[in-house]
């Protein structure tokens, strides 16, 4: 399977093939297809702070978002993606969010709105939760202004599944970012003009120097969309601690997002720069992470989700809210607009 989006094939083949394929002048490297994780925990009976606003979960507060709202800027206009294990699309906080569904006909159209590089299933389905829930935190909220758990909830989503219980494999995510830059039909046709605006990435690998995804972060700002990763989570693997932060946060090109709890300190599980590019400064961001409330499949909402993958799509979201204001700014003004307004 060849992609466009990088210099690269995905192949299944013997030992002996690869060794061969290995001596060919024009392979550069050849890499195992690894297998990705999702940066969350839950933490069961957790206690939920509570937002000054009614109906406003703290973490949207946090970030600023309601004053946002005040001027007149929800994210009208703009589309969110994420790459993640799915969405339940008709969940209330989502349903009329979700860029397929006509809210005035209530037809649905999945087309160029949703792709799933695990189990090509047609139907948007979100059979581990994260994925709701990130995308919860980015745009949800219910019609009638009740449960406001999202930080743009004018903004549009949509999404790929590339993760399953075992978690996402490289070549899955190779085929998810090439559906970000072009979505496609069931019939495979591609729509470059129907890209989003920002997509939300609340997962990685390891630590250090590895670059089998750089190209398509790199690939995606130049499609000017904006790339948003998950610093990280600590794991048996990665205890923290300076240059812990994952790949591919820790790459020049993508806006990484740590995670800080209800007194603004950073969250224990956070993953730390530097990062092991010379002269950058990672990460990018941080924003809450701690004991966060959002929908979940179900038509249900959960607090006590924590993690960078909860924190990445309230940075996503703000994302869509400056480009409803500004949609002429760049990713590296978005980046750098972020960086100098943050407390």
């Amino acid at each position: 399977n060849s992609y466009y989006i990088v210099n690269g094939i995905a192949v299944t083949a013997t030992k002996e093939v690869a060794e061969k394929i290995a001596t060919f002048a024009e392979v550069e490297k050849i890499l195992p297809n690894e297998t990705r994780e999702l940066f969350t925990t839950v933490s069961k009976n957790a206690k939920t702070p509570q937002s000054e606003i009614a109906n406003v979960e703290w973490n949207v507060e946090r970030v600023g978002a309601p004053a946002v709202w005040d001027m007149g800027f929800d994210g009208t206009g703009t589309v969110v993606a994420s790459i993640d294990t799915g969405v339940q699309w008709d969940h209330p906080a989502l349903k009329e969010k979700y860029r397929g569904y006509d809210a005035e006909t209530g037809e649905v159209d999945h087309d160029f709105n949703w792709y799933d590089a695990t189990a090509n299933q047609e139907t948007p389905y979100d059979d581990q939760g994260h994925g709701t829930h990130v995308t919860g935190t980015m745009v949800g909220s219910e019609p009638d202004g009740e449960n406001q758990v999202g930080v743009a909830p004018g903004a549009k989503w949509i999404a790929v599944k590339a993760f399953t219980a075992a978690g996402g494999t490289d070549a899955d995510l190779l085929d998810a970012a090439e559906w970000i830059l072009a979505p496609t039909d069931a019939d495979g046709n591609t729509r470059v003009d129907l890209a989003p605006d920002v997509v939300n990435n609340s997962w990685g690998g390891g630590p250090g120097l590895d670059e089998w995804y750089r190209d398509v972060v790199q690939n995606w700002r130049a499609a000017d969309i904006f790339p948003e990763f998950s610093a990280g989570n600590t794991t048996l693997t990665n205890p923290g601690g300076p240059g812990s932060i994952a790949t591919p946060a820790n790459y020049p090109e993508s806006f990484a997002t740590g995670a800080t709890d209800a007194n603004d300190d950073l969250a224990s599980f956070s993953l730390e720069g530097p990062s092991p590019y010379e002269g950058d400064i990672k990460p990018d961001i941080s924003a809450p992470g701690v004991n966060i409330r959002s929908s979940v499949p179900g038509g249900a909402y959960e607090g006590g989700w924590n993690g960078t993958s909860m924190a990445g799509p309230a940075v996503s979201a703000v994302v869509a809210l400056l480009i409803e204001a500004d949609a002429s700014l760049t990713v590296d003004e978005l980046e750098e607009i972020i960086m100098n307004t943050a407390t």
